[in-house]
């Protein structure tokens, strides 16, 4: 005689797994926003001052992309 085979549910934490998605959404939209003040702040500045703290203008969206993700 066979028996048939026995689901095993896990609890789902579904308040928990709400709760990390709310925070990682926060923090990628602060880590965007600080990314586009960045761009933004460093692109007013000449390619003198830019040189005078060791950037070119390539370097503008990689530094900000760097200082976003160090949030």
């Amino acid at each position: 005689m066979q028996h048939a085979p026995s689901l095993h549910i896990e609890a789902v934490d579904f308040v928990g797994r709400f709760a990390r998605m709310v925070e990682t959404w926060r923090l990628n939209q602060k880590r965007a926003s600080s990314y586009r003040k960045t761009v933004k702040e460093l692109n007013k500045l000449t390619v003198r001052e830019l040189a005078d703290v060791g950037l070119s203008r390539g370097d503008i969206e990689r530094v900000a992309r760097q200082g976003a993700q160090a949030l």
